[in-house]
């Protein structure tokens, strides 16, 4: 209550249209938190034109009501009209039916659950910071999440090409891996030139140990009389040293010298291999060269004596030669008999295939050739000459002319043997072609007949129909509306299928619109209107209805519901609606809500309850 307080105060509206609250005058000024509670900054407006202009701001939307009764909600809907006033039952008198008591009480209940109320503001306020926070908590999160993940895939790259390099590295070391037996060996032998020098250190450091106490001595005794000894000494020394390096540096050179000597003698015994090597080869070619020598002594004996014996040789050529040349005269001569007979026998070998050819020829021509028959008349065959009579016949230029002279007169006369058979067979394909006319002649007018019944069956029963459900719409939109008509139209009645039907509306007071020219609730009354005569027409056992009277105003309820309610004698009836004037008649509400994530549904018997009200209400009074 104490939150309501500065919103009770005057407020600046639009237009300095007055508020509806502060118009409400009562006696008792504890009863103002209760109106507020109710009417909150709804404002009061003359007409339509204003509430609307008034509704809508730039900065804010107003919950405002017309004089008429006509309200516009923040959310946009418009609401109420109608043929009379809707008045309430709030005179300038009040009456208190409840005591101080009950009142303090609801005072104190209503403070704590206003604290609560600010309390949850307050958790919610922090919750939706808390959101904020976590919704950037998120964001950086999803960021390094990325980072990560293209850190993670380079490295993934790396370790591919590092293992690559572990591989060939591994290899390498197994490569170059060392013997171990000689491994071992030199370790034993290292170990022991160890132990000998480790104790050959220990000796030496006595004794150099040894070696100073005793300079020390010497030097602290003797100090003034050996000091030109001890540079004598020195000079020593120093010549001791450079002699060391001088013969430190000889023996470099001498070994250097050594290295080159090796390197010498080696170059003089591979000189000596190759001056043996070529003096076995010279031997060698040598006795190849006197071999060669024998060869061509032998050669030139032959030679001369060929050119001895050649003449002799060259007459016996002669005469082959001549005795050659008479027999291949002979030959050619005898080639040419016989390619002359050659030709002669081809000659004859063509003529006979060319005779067999066309004796193969006329034989299939023969066979070709055959009387037509004649009907009602025998077959006749074709003669065939003998051996004698083929013998007979002198000139075969006869039986040309002949042949010839009857082919010009069969090209003259032309006649088509197969006429007839061919006119028998056109003259049976033809009466058949003419019976399967007929018989799809009478199948095409029997299903004519059938569509024209079932095209006009198809008319008769949605006349009958269509008759049915204006009537009963004209019925409902008059009960619906208290004095409204409403009526189904053809557009085009010859033919009502082509293009449709028009539904127009005449409500209270008002002139004929189409259904698309009405408002909210009015569209609502004639589409419920509609919906019940075709229910009428076509009844059902169960009828699902969801929030059909959110754009209805009470009066408009009442009677929806009454209407429905007379309908559940044969039908029953599922209905979501918010309104109180529609599920106060119902006979079972079920209210479903959510608890823990879970959702839960209440059934109820709203008669039982009120019979229950009226029962303490009784017993009230009585007492």
């Amino acid at each position: 209550m104490r939150v309501w307080e500065k919103s009770m105060n005057k407020i600046q509206t639009p237009e300095n249209t007055p508020r509806l609250f502060d118009v409400v005058k009562v006696k008792d000024e504890k009863i103002r938190h209760a109106f507020y509670f109710a009417l909150r900054d709804t404002l009061v407006a003359n007409n339509l034109d204003q509430a609307i202009r008034v509704a809508f701001q730039k900065d804010k939307r107003w919950r405002v009501v017309t004089l008429q009764g006509q309200i516009v909600e923040q959310s946009g809907t418009m609401s109420g009209g109608g043929r009379n006033v809707m008045k309430g039952r709030m005179g300038s008198s009040v009456v208190a039916e409840i005591s101080e008591e009950e009142a303090n009480k609801m005072e104190s209940q209503l403070q704590k659950d206003s604290i609560k109320a600010m309390q949850y503001q307050e958790e919610k306020v922090q919750l939706e910071e808390a959101i904020v926070k976590l919704r950037l908590c998120v964001q950086e999160m999803r960021n390094t999440l990325e980072k990560y993940t293209a850190s993670i895939q380079s490295l993934s790259e790396q370790e591919v090409h590092l293992k690559v390099q572990v591989k060939e590295l591994e290899a390498k070391v197994i490569a170059a891996a060392p013997d171990k037996t000689k491994q071992k060996q030199l370790e034993k032998t290292l170990n022991t030139f160890k132990k000998d020098y480790e104790s050959v250190a220990e000796k030496a450091s006595k004794v150099e140990s040894e070696v100073k106490r005793l300079h020390n001595l010497i030097i602290e005794i003797n100090n003034h009389k050996l000091k030109a000894q001890q540079d004598k000494l020195d000079k020593i020394n120093k010549e001791i040293d450079e002699c060391a390096s001088a013969i430190t540096k000889a023996q470099v050179a001498i070994k250097t010298a050594d290295r080159n000597l090796k390197k010498s003698e080696e170059s003089v015994l591979r000189t000596e291999k190759e001056i043996g090597d070529n003096e076995k080869e010279m031997k060698d070619l040598t006795e190849e060269l006197t071999t060669l020598e024998e060869k061509a002594t032998e050669v030139m004996n032959n030679c001369k004596q060929a050119e001895e014996s050649l003449p002799e040789v060259q007459e016996e050529h002669r005469n082959l030669l001549q005795e050659m040349k008479a027999i291949q005269e002979d030959e050619h001569a005898l080639q040419k008999e016989a390619l002359n007979i050659r030709l002669k026998i081809e000659q004859i070998d063509s003529h006979i295939g060319e005779h067999q050819s066309k004796i193969k020829y006329w034989q299939r021509e023969i066979s070709k050739i055959s009387l037509h028959p004649i009907e009602d008349k025998l077959v006749e065959e074709l003669p065939v000459l003998n051996q004698e009579e083929l013998e007979a016949i002198k000139d075969p230029d006869i039986l040309t002319n002949q042949i010839a002279l009857l082919e010009a007169q069969c090209h003259e006369m032309k006649p088509n043997l197969g006429a007839i058979a061919e006119y028998n067979k056109k003259e049976e394909l033809y009466l058949k072609r003419v019976a399967e006319l007929d018989e799809i002649t009478n199948e095409r007018d029997h299903f004519r007949r059938a569509y024209e019944d079932l095209r006009k069956q198809r008319l008769n029963e949605f006349m009958a129909g269509f008759n049915v459900i204006t009537n009963k719409l004209k019925e409902n939109y008059q009960m619906l509306t208290l004095g409204g008509d409403a009526e189904l139209e053809l557009v085009d009645s010859l033919d009502p299928f082509s293009e449709g039907i028009m539904f127009s509306v005449r409500p209270p007071k008002k002139s004929w619109k189409k259904i698309f020219n009405l408002s909210g609730g009015e569209k609502t009354l004639s589409s419920l209107a509609l919906v019940f005569a075709l229910h009428h027409y076509k009844p059902t056992p169960l009828y699902f209805m969801d929030e059909i009277d959110a754009a209805l105003d009470f009066k408009n309820v009442s009677i929806v519901a009454f209407y429905i309610y007379e309908q559940t004698k044969n039908a029953q009836f599922i209905i979501i609606s918010l309104r109180n004037n529609m599920f106060e008649i119902a006979d079972r509400l079920i209210g479903i809500y959510k608890t823990h994530n879970t959702t839960k549904s209440v059934a109820t018997n709203p008669k039982v309850i009120a019979s229950k009200g009226l029962a303490e209400l009784g017993s009230v009074g009585c007492c």
